[in-house]
């Protein structure tokens, strides 16, 4: 699967450049990565399930590898 194009059969939800910023937005504090998760589906109101969270964990390791986030014992924060 190619998460870096649209199609009309994805949802923005199914990208993970999208998913990114949208988490780069929740990610102001010291939050743990279940509190990301649940806030992303807060304001996004949809329901967390198997495929969203691996969605969002390729959306961290995207934002980890470009340097904008970090870890600070087990909590993500903003460089």
């Amino acid at each position: 699967m190619d998460f870096f194009k649209f199609n009309k059969y994805n949802s923005l939800d199914e990208n993970v450049l999208i998913a990114s910023k949208y988490i780069y937005e929740i990610v102001e504090d010291e939050m743990a990565i279940d509190e990301v998760f649940e806030e992303y589906s807060r304001r996004r109101s949809i329901a967390l399930n198997l495929s969203l969270e691996r969605i969002l964990y390729l959306s961290l390791t995207f934002l980890f590898a470009v340097g904008k986030l970090e870890i600070n014992y087990h909590r993500i924060k903003r460089c």
